[in-house]
């Protein structure tokens, strides 16, 4: 990162915020001189002109408006690489970012991020809800270090390690007449359901896993309704717009207006694991490895 091109970037955000070069002289704390010439110097780097002068003051031209967001995107980014720096040279750990699914949230992340605080209480663990799509893309991109997700095999360079098999439930609304009963419902009883899912784009091997278990019963779902996450699909449920088939661990959230029934068979769906990138391996992802295995030894 050319760090000149984006303090100069921070100074004509100043100019552009303020509305004159005074103002944003006296806010930085340098004299005018000195920021003309910045101004000046950034114009003559990027091609454009960016500031003209008006009678009360300065405002952005067409060209200074274009790039305002991105200019700002690249000084927040600065910021906050530098306040990481700071806190690296004076002898913190490294902050460990992970991303979760919504049915990952209770039974898996709690003991590894307690395990990941006792082992390293100097490093913030950051979490993120994200659905698995976007949590390898996260993953790929260095967003996260870390991912709890659904996902049935290895996506170069995302590495797995299973943390637990999962099995299938039935999420009915409260008043549903299959929602009394105690003993395991057979899956094609749901045949003629009006059926909430999630979008195959958000996790794959989730979606393909409902599916096939329901053609294995002999029907195609009839699907009403595709929703955005776990916990909207548990929401829509409760307002009686359908049915859906959930992680049975969503039973433990115990949401009111919906009934969780256990399926015969049981009906294996994809289980959570423990992602990262293969290329970009810490001391956090060896960690979490370690504690996976002590935390989860039967995935």
């Amino acid at each position: 990162m050319d760090f000149r091109l984006v303090r100069r970037l921070g100074h004509f955000l100043a100019v552009a915020e303020e509305g004159h070069f005074g103002r944003a002289a006296a806010r930085l704390g340098i004299s005018q001189p000195p920021l003309t010439a910045q101004i000046q110097a950034l114009e003559r780097e990027l091609g454009v002109k960016l500031l003209e002068r008006t009678g009360k003051g300065a405002r952005p031209t067409r060209e200074g408006e274009a790039l305002i967001p991105l200019a700002r995107r690249l000084a927040e980014g600065a910021g906050e690489l530098e306040a990481l720096a700071r806190e690296l040279r004076a002898g913190r750990a490294a902050p460990v970012a992970i991303a979760c699914v919504t049915s990952a949230l209770f039974d898996y992340l709690p003991p590894l991020v307690r395990a990941l605080q006792a082992a390293r209480p100097d490093a913030a663990v950051s979490v993120r809800e994200l659905d698995t799509t976007d949590a390898v893309e996260a993953l790929r991109r260095g967003e996260v270090d870390l991912a709890l997700l659904r996902l049935d095999r290895d996506r170069p360079p995302v590495k797995l390690r299973a943390l637990g098999r999962d099995v299938l439930a039935a999420a009915l609304p409260s008043g549903h007449p299959l929602a009394e009963s105690s003993a395991p419902l057979p899956l094609g009883q749901l045949a003629d359901e009006p059926m909430l899912v999630l979008p195959r784009g958000i996790s794959p091997a989730y979606s393909d896993a409902m599916v096939t278990a329901c053609r294995e019963a002999g029907f195609t779902p009839r699907v009403v309704r595709e929703v955005g996450s776990a916990m909207a699909q548990l929401g829509f449920v409760a307002a009686g717009l359908g049915i859906a088939l959930v992680s049975a661990g969503m039973a433990r959230l115990r949401p009111p207006g919906v009934a969780f029934r256990e399926l015969e068979g049981p009906i294996h769906a994809v289980g959570v694991a423990l992602a990262w990138n293969a290329e970009r391996e810490s001391e956090a992802t060896r960690l979490a490895l370690d504690f996976a295995e002590m935390l989860f030894p039967g995935g």
